[in-house]
């Protein structure tokens, strides 16, 4: 009899499907991501990349930091004056909403920016003798980010996110919203 039932659980074990935790304390992940930042003109004007770490606290909150590249391309007089932003950005993402399984999950964050700006390749007189009076700078300040992050797999996360940055130190707009697609490799 222990026989039988021995073999019957082992087959029933073949019909049951396991799924490690998510979201553990102390898990790591590595975040690609890009996306589009405000603007009227076209998705290669107007983007931003991201390579960042995160680093899980309890109750599925998780703290971040991350490495961004912004460009934005405006136009003087048909003339184009790119604008590119390197920034660093540290923070931390609270849990909001998800289900008990944790695939889906709505998370909100702030986060500290501090970067460098550089208008026009650092090049102030433009082709026609017009000069630019905004000038390279160090920039500081907050941002605010919602994402909905999703479980494709035990280690591999795709998160739609939207942010907003306020900017100090720049001639440029303070408010910086854009939106984008990550994914997320948990190790």
């Amino acid at each position: 009899m222990k026989k039988i039932f021995s073999i019957l659980f082992v087959f029933a074990l073949g019909f049951v499907t396991c799924n490690a935790q998510r979201q553990l304390q102390g898990q790591k992940g590595l975040e690609l991501g890009a996306g589009i930042v405000s603007g009227e003109k076209a998705l290669h004007d107007f983007f931003y990349t991201r390579l960042g770490i995160t680093l899980n606290r309890a109750k599925g909150n998780y703290n971040f930091g991350a490495f961004e590249y912004m460009r934005k391309q405006h136009t003087f007089e048909g003339i184009s004056i790119p604008v590119q932003s390197y920034m660093a950005e540290v923070g931390h993402s609270l849990y909001l909403l998800g289900d008990w399984r944790r695939t889906i999950s709505l998370n909100m964050g702030l986060s500290a920016v501090g970067g460098y700006e550089v208008i026009n390749n650092s090049e102030n007189v433009l082709p026609s003798g017009a000069i630019i009076k905004n000038e390279d700078s160090f920039i500081y300040g907050g941002g605010l980010n919602v994402s909905l992050e999703t479980y494709l797999g035990d280690k591999l996360v795709v998160l739609l996110r939207g942010h907003t940055k306020y900017l100090l130190g720049t001639s440029l707009e303070r408010f910086r919203p854009g939106g984008g697609i990550g994914v997320r490799y948990i190790f």
